[in-house]
C-alpha cells in the first residue's frame, strides 16, 4: 500500500481548477480572487481502488501563516481499517508555507513532506524539506529520519521562470489567478524535485472526451500529466472533475504500481463563510 498515490489522489482533486488557456502564465499582474477568500477552507476525501473502498481518508486546508502576508498550505491523509492495520497507521501529510511574489502569484518558502508510522509503540518519522531562495535561484533540499539529518544540498533553480510545488500552484489555480478553464485549456508550470527543474502539464477535455470516459456530463473535466517516478505510477495520466463552484469532485489516477486505478472522491467542504 502506497499512502503516497492516496495522496496524490487527493491533491490531484484540488488541485487543478482555474486554469489559463495559454501555455504558461502571463507576466502580468494576475487577475483573480484574494488569498483571504480561501483561508480557513477545508476539503475532505475518501480514496478507493480496485474492489477496495475508502481505504484511506484525507483533506486539505489553507490557513495564515506565521508571519504577515504568508500563509500555510496543509494535505494530509490516513489509511483507515484494514489498511491502516498493514501500513502501520500511516500518516502522511504534505505542507507549503507561501508568499505573493513579486508577480502577484503565490510561490513556495518551504516544502514539507512527513511520514509517521507506528506499530507496537514504535514510531517511524521521516520528513523532506525544501527551502526555496528566489534571489539566490537555489533550493535547499533536505531529509532526515527520526529526527537525524541525513541528507542535505543545494540545488539550482531552472532559468529565471516562475517556480512552484503543487500546492502554491493549487492554490493559484483555485484562487483564479491563471484565467479560466475549457476544452482548449494548455497551461505548463515549472516545478522542482530533487531531480531537478520538471513540468506539470494541464488540458481541458471536451464533452465528447468526458461522455467516453464516463464522467457525469455536469463536471468538468482535465487531462494532468505529472512525472510518473513522482506517484510511482506507470504512466503520467490523471483526470479530476470538477463541479460548477470548480471544487474537485472526482480524480482518477491510472496505472498507479500495484494498485491499477485508484479514485478519490470529495466527501465534504468547509468554505471559509461555513467557519463564522
Amino acid at each position: 500500500m502506497k499512502i503516497q498515490i492516496l495522496l496524490f489522489i487527493l491533491f490531484l482533486q484540488f488541485c487543478f481548477a482555474p486554469i489559463c488557456s495559454a501555455e504558461s502564465p502571463t507576466e502580468e499582474a494576475p487577475a483573480g480572487l484574494p488569498v483571504t477568500a480561501l483561508l480557513g477552507e477545508k476539503l475532505e476525501y475518501r480514496v478507493s481502488f480496485l474492489w477496495f473502498k475508502k481505504i484511506a481518508r484525507g483533506e486539505i486546508r489553507l490557513e495564515a501563516g506565521p508571519e504577515t502576508g504568508t500563509y500555510l498550505a496543509t494535505l494530509k491523509a490516513a489509511t483507515l481499517g484494514v489498511a491502516a492495520f498493514f501500513t502501520r497507521n500511516r500518516v502522511e501529510t504534505y505542507t507549503t508555507l507561501m508568499e505573493e511574489g513579486p508577480d502577484g502569484l503565490l510561490r513556495p518558502l518551504l516544502q514539507t513532506s512527513d511520514t509517521r508510522k507506528e506499530r507496537a509503540g514504535q514510531e517511524t518519522h521521516r520528513q523532506t524539506s525544501y527551502a526555496f531562495d528566489f534571489g539566490a535561484r537555489q533550493v535547499n533540499y533536505s531529509k532526515t529520519v527520526n529526527g537525524t539529518l541525513k541528507l542535505s544540498q543545494g540545488l539550482e533553480m531552472d532559468g529565471s521562470a516562475p517556480v512552484y510545488d503543487f500546492l502554491s500552484a493549487f492554490y493559484n489555480l483555485r484562487l483564479g489567478r491563471f484565467g479560466t478553464i475549457n476544452s482548449d485549456t494548455v497551461i505548463k508550470l515549472s516545478t522542482f524535485s530533487r531531480k531537478g527543474p520538471n513540468e506539470i502539464e494541464i488540458y481541458g477535455m471536451t464533452q465528447k472526451q468526458q461522455v467516453a470516459m464516463d464522467f457525469a456530463q455536469d463536471l468538468l473535466l482535465c487531462k494532468v500529466l505529472l512525472s510518473p517516478e513522482t506517484f510511482k505510477m506507470k504512466g503520467r495520466d490523471v483526470y479530476v472533475g470538477f463541479d460548477q463552484l470548480l471544487r474537485p469532485q472526482i480524480a482518477v489516477v491510472k496505472n498507479v504500481i500495484g494498485l491499477g486505478d485508484v479514485r478519490g472522491e470529495l466527501i465534504r467542504a468547509t468554505t471559509p463563510g461555513q467557519l463564522h
